[in-house]
């Protein structure tokens, strides 16, 4: 199973920093396009949410392993920003007004769409987060998200 691993600023540049080291790592194990898609728009939410109201303008960093295993596609994500478990945040609120809603939570809902699995776990200090996504190939060689029988 190859892996890849790295670390990066916990700015806006660092998860720039990952996505492109993440699309490498995609395009070197011959992923395919549509897993990357999905893939990189949920770690950027992530990443994204990581920086912006986890290290809340505080240095941090953020270290990534990518894995492939053919039939899947993961990311572990660990950081040192506060205790925070994407799984258990309140869903958002799309039925009232927007002037109304109270800002949130629909990045985190996107991100959870967008994969197959979304595992948290708090070790000492740090966040660990995993995404994982299934690929299989179809006939005309795209990608979809797998079901339980189809593994």
């Amino acid at each position: 199973m190859p892996i890849a691993s790295l670390s990066v600023p916990g700015t806006t540049a660092g998860v720039s920093r990952a996505a492109a080291a993440f699309d490498e790592f995609c395009r070197g194990e011959g992923v395919p396009a549509d897993a990357r898609w999905r893939f990189q728009v949920a770690l950027d939410e992530i990443l994204s949410n990581i920086v912006r109201h986890g290290f809340d303008g505080r240095d941090g960093s953020i270290a990534l392993t990518f894995a492939h295993t053919g039939r899947s596609v993961s990311v572990e994500v660990v950081d040192g920003a506060p205790a925070f478990d994407p799984r258990q945040a309140p869903a958002p609120d799309t039925t009232s007004p927007l002037d109304l809603r109270r800002p949130g939570g629909l990045g985190i809902k996107f991100a959870q769409d967008l994969l197959d699995e979304l595992a948290y776990e708090r070790r000492g200090d740090e966040n660990h987060l995993k995404l994982t996504w299934h690929v299989r190939p179809d006939a005309a060689g795209a990608t979809s998200r797998t079901t339980d029988g189809d593994q």
